[in-house]
């Protein structure tokens, strides 16, 4: 992974029960896929209880799911496609079984993007094109109402969970970091796009990321997706819950135009109603134990701070007989204006030259103004 030069592809990620992993894994090495990053990651539920105890005066009880986050490169144009065959193939039509989106991002590092051999046969169907992902970031000790739970509670969409590592603005906090905890929750929101910045100011009231350290949240754009609309288990005195019922007519209507909610009062104005890219997600990946120095770099020369994820390189062999080489790696994830972020990716490149890195990869896409609770001097 040691190319230069810039190249359009698109990311496709799997989020897939855990008990789909190996199943999900051989249907990824049947495309023909040479590798995969692998994260563990949970998705948040709410978990119905008897009448009764919401008679009682209860909240509803909040119910994890073991999830793993599958990522991979396609060519671009091989896309929507990719996301049909693993739709059809490991069924994510049937409710509580996972979602799965693309993104256009530009990657330096990575190796070339093979052919695909997809079967048509397995690529019919739909996909919805009007997503967004809103991504959120906060503190794990936070208490009261997280990200999840918000979104759960006012049907903002299906949270999944994974944990992470933060720097650089808790640094910058002065005596108030010593409340904060370093260890973070990153919760990714698949949502509508003309709802996802009303979403977005609801999350941030409601969540309380307006408070210092209280957090961040951005948003990038989606090409083609399937959202997984099981966001309650448990009692069900229906064949079909409201949400597969939504999901079954955003299927039929191959958009989720139809479903438009009103947000814009929801708390402050913090966003505009029209979401404006003007910032870059940077997701700088390495070998375990290297992201540091790369991270100090990065904040040297602009970046406001990072947040590290632990992830597993799968690479695939050809031969069915031998087992699939696994290594660790760690993701650090930015998200910095559009001005800086060459600035930002050439200090990096040019410390990986001299540090002698082989192993490195960035990918970058468009991300919108970010909100948080710490502005860089």
């Amino acid at each position: 992974m040691n190319n230069t030069e810039y190249g359009q592809k698109s990311r496709i990620t799997l989020m897939i029960h855990h008990g789909l992993k190996n199943q999900a894994l051989e249907v990824v090495k049947s495309l023909g896929c040479n590798s995969i990053f692998m994260e563990s990651a949970r998705t948040v539920r709410i978990h119905e209880k008897p009448t009764l105890w919401t008679i009682l005066g209860f909240e509803e009880p909040i119910e994890d799911s073991p999830t793993d986050i599958i990522r991979f490169i396609v060519a671009k144009e091989q896309s929507e496609k990719v996301a049909l065959f693993l739709i059809n193939k490991l069924d994510l039509r049937i409710p509580g079984r996972g979602s799965v989106f693309a993104q256009d991002v530009f990657e330096l590092g990575g190796s070339d993007v093979p052919k695909l051999k997809i079967e048509d046969k397995f690529t019919e169907g739909n996909v919805i094109h009007d997503l967004t992902m809103i991504t959120g970031i906060q503190s794990i000790s936070a208490t009261g109402d997280n990200i999840s739970q918000v979104a759960l509670k006012h049907g903002a969409g299906l949270p999944t969970v994974s944990l992470g590592k933060g720097t650089g603005i808790r640094d910058r906090l002065g005596l108030l970091r010593i409340t904060i905890t370093p260890e973070k929750e990153l919760t990714y929101l698949l949502v509508p796009s003309f709802d996802a910045n009303g979403l977005q100011n609801m999350l941030i009231e409601k969540g309380k990321l307006n408070r210092p350290g209280g957090g961040f949240m951005y948003q990038t754009s989606v090409t083609c997706g399937l959202v997984d609309p099981l966001i309650r288990v448990g009692n069900q005195n229906q064949t079909a819950s409201m949400e597969q019922i939504v999901a079954a007519i955003d299927d039929l209507k191959q958009n989720t135009d139809w479903r438009k909610r009103t947000f814009e009062n929801s708390g402050e104005r913090i966003l505009a109603s029209e979401t404006v890219f003007s910032h870059r997600e940077i997701s700088f990946i390495c070998p375990v134990g290297h992201s540091d120095d790369y991270v100090q770099n990065a904040m040297d020369v602009g970046a406001a701070g990072a947040t590290m994820t632990s992830m597993r390189r799968i690479s695939f062999n050809e031969d069915e007989n031998e087992d699939n080489m696994t290594s660790t790696y760690e993701n650090a994830i930015m998200c910095v204006k559009n001005e800086e972020a060459d600035k930002i990716i050439e200090s990096i490149i040019k410390l990986a030259e001299e540090k002698g890195e082989k192993e490195w990869l960035i990918q970058k896409l468009p991300a919108s103004a970010i909100f948080a609770t710490y502005k860089k001097k």
